[in-house]
């Protein structure tokens, strides 16, 4: 009975330590891959705290490249943010050499994990459709910042609405 019982709790220990081991997420495979390029990315703004949004820039003006924005909990394109992607598909067209990052962001709200790959979703979405519309997806990188890097510091829709979004960079 002794054996059984020390047999069972070897076995268990097993199975969790063989599950701590488990094959890397895609999430953190795309935020290996970014962090081993030698790609300069410019950033995206004043990270400062402040919840003044005056100064507040999504995407990268410099290339011509505007960010989107989603609803909450969502990474479904509105027109609005079609509207844009055409826009910034165009000026992919027109600089056939150039080549993006699309970073997905998110408020918040949710879990570590959940938020990571919400904006991976998101991130992977606008790639899609930018695809859509033409540009090489060899030209088109993504990865997920989740809650990590928000656009704006602060409580309530009218900040948390900022941090949902993609950036382009």
């Amino acid at each position: 009975m002794k054996k059984n019982i020390f047999c069972w709790a070897l076995v268990i220990v097993c199975c969790a330590f063989s599950a701590g081991c488990a094959k890397k997420s895609k999430v953190a495979e795309n935020l290996d891959s970014l962090s081993n390029t030698s790609e300069v990315v410019a950033d995206s703004g004043d990270r400062s705290g402040q919840s003044d949004t005056s100064g507040l820039r999504v995407g990268n003006a410099q290339l011509g490249m505007k960010g989107i924005y989603f609803e909450f909990d969502s990474y479904t394109l509105s027109e609005d943010s079609k509207q844009t992607l055409q826009a910034n598909a165009e000026w992919l067209k027109a600089n056939p050499t150039a080549s993006i990052v699309i970073e997905g962001h998110t408020d918040e709200r949710g879990s570590d994990v959940y938020n990571m790959a919400l904006g991976e979703n998101r991130a992977r979405s606008a790639s899609n459709y930018l695809v859509s519309l033409g540009v090489s997806a060899e030209r088109v990188r993504i990865i997920s910042y989740g809650e990590e890097k928000p656009a704006v510091m602060g409580q309530g829709e009218g900040v948390w609405s900022k941090n949902r979004r993609a950036e382009f960079m």
